[in-house]
């Protein structure tokens, strides 16, 4: 029998080896990690190419009556001078009524989903004073994209027709970015604290997101959609919500006493800070775009790749131990290598496929050319043990893949599951242990 302190020594140098080795194959999955990061780039690009041309992401705030007069102020020599006064009037009510439809467009290798949008906008107007005075009266719809709107919007007020065109909304030189503005009249029997009744309907194309601006004194939206998949974000969540395989409805309501503080609000200030603060701040709505890309789940995925490399290893040594079968190091760097290049298919069929069917038909390729090669290596049960193994492990990481919340919390309790059965199979070992000598070749 050797000398035990040599085996011993001969142990140490293997694992150490072995440790080495699969530190090394961070440079394979570090390439594969960038590889997916790149995929993912030219998936963005693909996105944005085609919501350039169809739609980008929308919000819609309004709408809301802007309106200027002249009145004669006293100068500083008691003169009379006019000044321009300009004034907002918003919604005493709003409400939108949603309808869309998704599909998906193709660029390349890539699927995009985006939508088409019905909406139909209702409410009233309660006249102020100041409004009875105005030189000039203007309704405007506010829009963060107009690339995907369909024919021209249908604006009423007061049940009249109204025609409009599209600019750049602005009051007093601050710009509230695009907008759909009609020019008003006032019939001449109006007056303050009259409600004059208003309806806008528009269809346009869009993608990714669709969000709404709480305008008025009382904001409601109403949506209906086919989107399997909506995300609810925003300052306001739905009060209502059904969420379906084949889409899903929903319900807000916000009122106007949730958005400023009392002493700071004013239809001026309240304009302001929604639309001029920016597209999506303030506002709420949906985002109807996969939350995890294939590609964001593949580099995930080979955040894991050591690990699995490890814990192999260390059930390879575990096997050399118990049943006296060596494996020599360029056999552990062949299951090395053939554990890296599952991340390469991976990432290969996620191209082409779903991530779970990619995934599935990655991890039996691999799991089935390491069992024949560790059949060839041991010739025992144990290589079925060190395929399990195997197999195991990959299901634990997908399931990993698709927990947020727990992933970390279960990882850790799996890896000190794994850590107490290599402890049970150890327990007896001594430093003599003829199950560490190797068998004779000559036998």
């Amino acid at each position: 029998m050797a000398n035990k302190s040599s085996l011993w020594q001969n142990a140490f140098y293997k694992v150490c080896i072995i440790t080495v080795m699969a530190l090394l194959m961070l440079i394979p999955l570090g390439l594969i990690r960038k590889q997916a990061n790149d995929r993912s780039d030219n998936y963005s690009e693909s996105v944005r190419d085609i919501t350039r041309s169809w739609g980008s992401s929308q919000t819609l705030a309004g709408p809301w009556i802007s309106y200027s007069y002249t009145k004669v102020v006293k100068g500083e020599k008691e003169e009379k001078q006019e000044e321009t006064v300009y004034a907002e009037l918003i919604p005493d009510s709003l409400k939108y009524v949603v309808n869309t439809v998704s599909r998906e467009l193709h660029r390349s290798i890539y699927d995009v989903s985006v939508y088409t949008a019905d909406i139909t906008v209702e409410g009233a107007f309660i006249l102020d004073a100041g409004i009875m005075k105005a030189d000039k009266v203007e309704l405007i719809l506010n829009m963060k994209d107009f690339k995907g709107l369909q024919g021209r919007p249908s604006v009423q007020l007061g049940g009249k027709a109204l025609k409009v065109k599209s600019g750049l909304s602005n009051n007093q030189g601050k710009s509230y970015g695009k907008g759909i503005i009609a020019e008003v009249k006032l019939d001449k029997g109006a007056k303050a604290g009259d409600s004059i009744p208003f309806a806008v309907s528009l269809k346009f194309n869009g993608s990714e997101s669709l969000f709404f601006k709480p305008l008025g004194c009382m904001t409601e939206v109403q949506m209906t959609s086919d989107y399997p998949e909506p995300s609810f974000s925003g300052e306001h969540l739905p009060v209502e919500r059904d969420v379906r395989p084949d889409g899903f409805t929903a319900k807000w309501l916000v009122s106007q006493i949730t958005t400023p503080s009392a002493d700071e609000f004013s239809p001026e200030w309240l304009v302001s800070q929604l639309i001029v603060s920016g597209s999506e701040e303030n506002g709420f709505g949906v985002r109807m775009v996969k939350p995890v890309t294939q590609y964001r789940q593949t580099e995930r995925a080979t955040k894991y790749g050591l690990l699995i490399i490890f814990l192999v290893f260390i059930a390879g040594i575990v096997v050399e131990i118990v049943s006296k079968k060596q494996i020599n190091i360029i056999q552990y760097l062949v299951i090395g290598a053939s554990l890296v290049l599952f991340y390469s298919l991976l990432l290969a069929f996620a191209d082409f496929l779903s991530f779970g069917v990619a995934y599935l038909i990655a991890s039996v390729m691999t799991t089935a050319a390491l069992c024949g090669y560790f059949v060839g290596i041991v010739k025992n049960k144990w290589a079925f043990l060190l395929t399990g193994l195997v197999a195991l492990e990959y299901g634990i990481i997908y399931v990993l893949l698709q927990m947020e919340t727990y992933a970390f919390l279960v990882g850790t309790l799996l890896l000190f599951l794994i850590l107490c059965i290599i402890m049970f199979l150890t327990r007896n070992l001594k430093m003599n242990d003829p199950k560490l000598v190797p068998d004779d070749p000559q036998s």
